[in-house]
């Protein structure tokens, strides 16, 4: 953080100050926000609980893979609409990770979801790009180990002659 000196002149952070501004954000990604006049604070998943979301989000984790498949990261866009697709997942991934009802958020106005979802993806999106990432690195190395693999060559035919055989 820049501080300022007792001449009233700016001083830039130093580089090590700079470079550790976002280590807490790593660690505990979790964002807070008024929404609809409720105080929120949406939280990543622990590792038990992430666990346990995993099969309610994988037909959306199986079209964000889809979208991935290419080097670039779709755009935000693009997966909105993929999230809106799995709303009924989603929705209850969000209530769980802000820890409101699903009636409340049902209710909240457009601008109010999209924040909240914004949110939600802010403290929990890292996780599940990085798992998709994961996924297709495993599968174009199972591909290319599976490309090396040479099947074994069949023994060569057995001799029907001799070569003596053939000179007589």
């Amino acid at each position: 953080m820049a501080r300022m000196k007792k001449d009233r002149v700016i001083q830039a952070p130093s580089p090590d100050a700079a470079a550790g501004q976002d280590d807490l954000e790593v660690l505990h990604p979790n964002r807070s926000a008024t929404i609809a006049g409720r105080s929120v604070t949406v939280r990543e998943y622990g590792f038990i609980e992430g666990m346990r979301l995993r099969p309610l989000l994988q037909p959306f984790l199986d079209d964000l893979h889809t979208m991935m498949l290419g080097d670039a990261l779709p755009g935000l866009d693009q997966i909105t609409m993929t999230l809106g697709a799995h709303i009924d997942a989603v929705s209850e991934a969000v209530a769980i990770a802000a820890d409101v009802e699903l009636e409340w958020l049902a209710g909240l106005s457009q601008d109010d979801g999209m924040h909240l979802l914004m949110l939600w993806w802010g403290a929990n999106g890292p996780f599940y790009v990085r798992s998709v990432r994961n996924r297709i690195a495993t599968d174009r190395a199972v591909e290319k180990l599976r490309a090396g693999q040479m099947s074994t060559p069949s023994s060569s035919p057995p001799a029907t002659e001799t070569p003596n055989a053939s000179a007589s």
